[in-house]
């Protein structure tokens, strides 16, 4: 078990006794890392080493950050499963040995989750509510992996050590929960609830600038990950989506001679099959690869029901542009066009292809 330690001495002997307690009857080790606490954790971990005689302090120079220190940690560890915590009281240690069964039920991740029924939180403001939710929902929009768990933000959990096998991590700030669900190897995960406390003694380390890192460690994750070429491939297949849809919108238009809004209709669901197409076979190969025919109308029929949404919006959009301001139908299709995709986009990557 890997516990990251900044100014915790107060903490130490109420935490080992309850994870002493909580595990009996399994075999463990912790190992506390400390960023050179001036209240002596350090010192405090050490003495409670020699009581227990299954710890170990790591001390680091200076105030590296929860993230590294969990790496750090990890690095350390003999065990082949490792159990991440905080040191604060506020991440219950009871809820080890449950986390625990899950891994030997066959799951390679196991995170103790706020967010599933059963969890909650306790004594928050709004600001951190909102803090909280914010992140989770930025890490699941731009990384599609993380969506299948409820909380990515969670500083408690619990894994097999192969799922970091291959894995490189570039920690930054105070979570790194988010980074391994994005580039860790494991085949399933599960989440067991838990109540967040507040928190009895000592300060939260929580403030504008582990927002600001975690901003910084969220764009380098998406970088390593190479989600930004993705939506990469998802705007250039746009692109000829709005070469299609311009020029149906045009023939049917023009050609024809059917309202254009009536056209409208029609060109968006031409240019939908060309986007589809080009997605399924391109943008989300990965996905797709391997998987059954039958599997394929079922991928079309969402396409087409999430972009309903999209298609309302864009007449809207185009009436208003087209009707209020007097600009013209073709123009104004773009500024539609533009909406329906960043919608689209969103959709695709939670619903269509997952």
């Amino acid at each position: 078990m890997v516990v990251p330690t900044h100014n915790e001495a107060e903490n130490l002997a109420e935490l080992m006794k309850r994870v002493a307690d909580s595990l009996k009857d399994i075999n463990y080790e912790v190992v506390f890392v400390d960023d050179a606490s001036p209240d002596g954790t350090a010192d405090v971990a050490d003495r409670i080493g020699k009581s227990y005689g299954n710890v170990r302090v790591l001390r680091r120079s200076g105030k590296m950050g929860l993230a590294s220190a969990v790496l750090d940690g990890m690095k350390l560890a003999e065990a082949d499963v490792i159990a991440v915590m905080d040191a604060d009281l506020q991440h219950p240690p009871e809820l080890l040995p449950r986390m625990y069964e899950k891994l030997r039920d066959g799951h390679s991740l196991v995170v103790a989750s706020r967010y599933v029924e059963g969890g909650g939180v306790e004594g928050w403001g709004l600001r951190r509510r909102l803090l909280s939710k914010g992140a989770t929902m930025l890490g699941h929009l731009l990384l599609p992996k993380t969506r299948k768990i409820r909380d990515p933000m969670s500083g408690y959990f619990m894994l097999n050590k192969e799922v970091l096998e291959g894995a490189r991590l570039t920690p930054t700030g105070f979570k790194i929960l988010l980074e391994i669900l994005a580039k860790g190897k494991y085949a399933s995960s599960s989440e067991v609830p838990y109540t967040f406390k507040t928190r009895r003694r000592g300060e939260s380390k929580l403030g504008w600038k582990e927002t600001y890192d975690y901003l910084k460690h969220l764009y380098r994750v998406l970088i390593d990950t190479k989600e930004h070429l993705r939506f990469g491939k998802f705007c250039i297949v746009g692109l000829t989506g709005v070469a299609v849809g311009q020029l149906s919108l045009w023939l049917l238009t023009d050609m024809v001679g059917l309202y254009y809004l009536v056209s409208k209709i029609f060109s968006t669901e031409i240019a939908i099959l060309n986007n589809f197409a080009w997605n399924d076979i391109w943008t989300f190969r990965d996905k797709t690869s391997g998987s059954p025919l039958r599997s394929l109308p079922k991928r079309l029929l969402n396409f087409n029901v999430a972009r309903i949404a999209g298609i309302a919006l864009g007449l809207i959009v185009l009436a208003t542009s087209t009707e209020l301001f007097g600009i013209h139908y073709l123009v104004s299709n773009f500024f539609a066009i533009a909406i329906e995709t960043i919608l689209n986009f969103f959709v695709s990557i939670h619903w269509v292809w997952i």
